[in-house]
């Protein structure tokens, strides 16, 4: 398994009839800006964890933590849909950056009713 941008003629100029420079331009800068998407949505989801466990920390348990468990999964979901198409983005970026817009929304939800739920300091 190669790359398409290895043979961009054969494997991308056949439905994309950009340059081939142009056409490789253009992928790297989707890919890069959905990367970015993929991170942001890596760090909310990482701090939906945090809050998650720190409200069960402070003896949460998990019916009180059924709303945020259920946006964090759907958070996790989004980003899986994005980061398993393999194309990072490219065959449809707008709906890649929306679906990511999704999992940030849903892990921020999932982190606030966590925070909620957390003994204050």
């Amino acid at each position: 398994m190669r790359s398409p941008l290895t043979h961009v003629n054969e494997a991308c100029q056949t439905c994309h009839r950009e340059e081939e420079q142009e056409l490789i331009n253009r992928v790297s800068i989707i890919q890069d800006r959905t990367a970015r998407l993929l991170r942001d949505t890596d760090q909310a989801l990482v701090d939906a964890i945090d809050a998650i466990k720190a409200a069960r920390a402070g003896g949460a348990t998990e019916a009180d933590l059924a709303d945020a468990l259920q946006f964090h999964r759907k958070a996790w979901m989004c980003w899986d849909f994005v980061a398993t198409k393999n194309s990072t983005g490219f065959h449809s970026p707008q709906e890649a950056a929306r679906i990511l817009a999704n999992a940030i929304d849903y892990a921020c939800q999932a982190q606030l009713l966590a925070l909620k739920l957390t003994p204050r300091q």
